[in-house]
């Protein structure tokens, strides 16, 4: 036993000397380095070694790389723009300088030289370098399409129809508006729709007597030529307008009555919730020789470009002196007012422009309840969402309330942007179209009831509730309004032309239109 203990003693002081051995190696270690051994931290925390993964160190490396490159470069290229605008800068202060030198030494002309100029030289008129685009080009303004022949046939058409064309022509006319100095202002197509005695009237675009196409205003001293089927020529003064829906009335005297034709008022002809024909053909004038001029082609289930909610569009291309002619279904029934777009013809539905000349007629302005509304037709959503509307057995109809306008009375009812309206005061209805025809009617009864408005645009009328229904919704929502729809909501935007005038002797011989259109 003694044996055993003193065994044991001598075992454990050697494992005591041994580790004590060891810390002294440690620290003698940690001494000479003078920061913590690697073995002695790893020892101590018990932490397994690090492994450092070299894919990402290089990709960490080669990101700053990069990143110091593009600033790098960001900055060179900052001082090259600077440097660069610095020589343009001294280059044209330059020559601007040599230029002004030359010209000081140049001899002055005199006054009979520069009235020589005067009287030989070529002004380009309306033009503006600045928003010219390589897009662009010059192309005769009063240019016929391809498509379609001119005056008498009609391509592609059976013989009823060109002969319904040919029956109506004599009711399609031309006109011309000049400035005081005689240079043109606007040519135009319009239908002559009444005759009584010597006073036919003409119905045609309002562009003819507004002052630009950017403006609502009335252009001052114009006299209005009027070019019949026979070749004479009347004068024409304004009798009524109305820029809203861009329509004006001209009246002329001639000894007999002249051949008229009224518009339909059948508001399903350009319905596409009703199985007519889409078949269509335009009539109007050439500006040059004033003959009849026709297109065809369909109404198609499109919105147009411009503001107006009524307009419809088809596919026939005019020219811009046909605009303001009618449109006629194959039935010979004028449907519609055409107007100008370079790649489709929008024009305002017959039923429209029937109510608007009605109002003209009894009260000398059209009125139109303003009910802060932005609405857009339902086949405008797309092919598939028309075809699944076609298809439906229910038919939807109606409009869909795209904006609301700034009108405290609209929002206090109850409608919201994207609800589908199909009825107004009871009357429903298929599309914007019909909602202008329901709102004219509106504004015909208020005015009978209230012919002695102070104030030609209504703006001191009495306040009136028109109830809107909401499909999916049994009861309506009454929005109050208070005033009419002023001139300036739509814009009926018109190619500007460029004149290129020259002159001989200081006469003007030779005068040339032109568009700009991409």
């Amino acid at each position: 036993m003694p044996s055993r203990s003193d065994g044991d003693s001598s075992s454990s002081e050697d494992r005591s000397n041994a580790n004590h051995q060891r810390r002294e190696l440690i620290e003698g270690e940690s001494s000479r380095t003078g920061e913590p051994s690697t073995l002695v931290e790893q020892r101590a925390y018990n932490l397994r070694p690090r492994k450092y993964d070299s894919v990402a160190i290089q990709r960490r490396s080669e990101f700053v790389r990069c990143r110091e490159q593009r600033t790098q470069r960001r900055i060179e290229r900052k001082e090259a723009e600077t440097l660069k605008h610095k020589k343009l800068r001294a280059y044209w202060e330059g020559a601007s300088k040599r230029i002004k030198e030359i010209m000081d030494k140049w001899p002055k002309r005199t006054k009979e030289q520069e009235e020589a100029d005067m009287e030989n030289r070529t002004e380009i008129i309306n033009t503006d370098a600045s928003g010219f685009m390589e897009s662009e080009k010059w192309c005769p303004y009063f240019e016929t399409p391809n498509f379609g022949l001119l005056e008498t046939t009609l391509k592609g058409v059976n013989w009823a129809v060109e002969e319904l064309a040919l029956q109506v022509a004599s009711s399609v006319v031309g006109l011309q508006s000049l400035t005081d100095g005689g240079t043109d202002h606007f040519f135009c197509s319009g239908t002559i729709f009444e005759s009584s005695g010597e006073c036919q009237k003409i119905v045609t675009v309002a562009n003819l007597v507004k002052k630009c196409a950017d403006t609502d205003e009335l252009a001052e001293g114009l006299t209005i030529a009027v070019y019949l089927q026979n070749h004479e020529t009347c004068k024409g003064h304004l009798l009524y307008h109305d820029f809203f829906y861009n329509i004006c009335v001209i009246e002329i005297e001639y000894p007999v009555n002249l051949p008229k034709q009224g518009f339909s008022s059948n508001t399903k002809a350009v319905s596409f919730d009703e199985s007519y024909s889409r078949d269509v053909v335009t009539l109007g004038r050439d500006k040059e020789n004033h003959a009849l001029v026709v297109n065809t082609g369909k109404i198609i289930p499109k919105s147009s470009s411009f503001d107006c909610e009524e307009l419809l569009v088809s596919t026939c291309r005019i020219s811009k002196a046909e605009v303001g002619g009618p449109l006629m279904s194959f039935d010979g029934n004028f449907i519609g007012l055409n107007y100008y777009h370079h790649k489709e013809t929008p024009f305002i539905p017959s039923f429209i422009v029937l109510k608007c000349l009605r109002q003209l007629k009894l009260f000398r302005k059209v009125a139109r309840p303003w009910h802060g509304l932005q609405v857009r037709n339902l086949f405008t959503e797309g092919r598939s969402a028309f075809e699944k509307m076609q298809t439906n057995l229910l038919r939807t109809t109606g409009v869909i309330i795209e904006k609301i306008k700034d009108q405290p009375s609209v929002k206090a009812s109850g409608l919201n942007e994207g609800d589908i309206i199909n009825r107004v005061n009871g009357l429903y209805f298929s599309d914007a179209a019909e909602l202008g025809g329901i709102l004219l009617d509106i504004g015909t009864a208020y005015l009978s009831d209230y012919q002695n408005l102070k104030q030609s645009d209504g703006s001191d009328m009495k306040a009136m509730c028109i109830k809107f229904g909401v499909r999916g919704h049994e009861g309506e929502k009454t929005v109050v309004v208070e005033k009419f729809a002023s001139s300036g909501v739509n814009r009926w935007p018109f190619p500007k032309p460029i004149i290129v005038q020259q002159y001989s002797k200081g006469e003007k011989v030779l005068e040339e239109w032109y568009a700009m259109e991409s």
